[in-house]
């Protein structure tokens, strides 16, 4: 889609990413909300901007409307005796397109957004946790089976 535009987030973009978030989570997954919708949106602001060093949020926009958002969420390292200087990694999260504009590319133009900020910061490897619908997705851009990626889920 020609009309959509894939860039940075702004501050005054949280309100409308956390209504994407809880579309997605809310009213197509069907998980029970916490606090209001208005509280919501407070605190995906808040998070942005207590995370500015740690976490990027890339959006599509087409019309002036976001409709699509993803975001990179950064690693630091500890350094290495060959690379004593900065060092990160990055996991590609929470990333979601209205049902408007999926199939049409969208997800996939987000995602190389957040791939290029992961290369001018150097970053040493980009993971993403996928779902089944995604696999297809991340496998065309690069992503591929880490053997040794192993997960812990938190005891109750």
């Amino acid at each position: 889609m020609d009309d959509v535009v894939i860039r940075a987030s702004r501050p005054e973009d949280m309100a409308a990413v956390a209504d994407l978030r809880w579309r997605w989570s809310v009213d197509e997954g069907g998980a029970q909300p916490a606090v209001s919708v208005e509280a919501y949106r407070e605190a995906m602001t808040a998070f942005a901007a207590a995370h500015t060093d740690t976490h990027r949020c890339v959006v599509a926009e087409r019309a002036g409307v976001v409709l699509g958002m993803a975001w990179l969420g950064l690693v630091a390292r500890p350094p290495t005796p060959d690379r004593p200087g900065s060092r990160q990694t990055a996991d590609v999260q929470t990333v979601y397109v209205h049902p408007d504009l999926r199939g049409s590319g969208v997800a996939g133009r987000l995602v190389t957004a957040l791939l290029d900020v992961a290369d001018e910061l150097g970053v040493e490897r980009t993971s993403v946790h996928s779902s089944v619908d995604g696999e297809r997705l991340y496998r065309r851009l690069g992503f591929g089976d880490a053997r040794l990626l192993l997960q812990r889920p938190p005891e109750d």
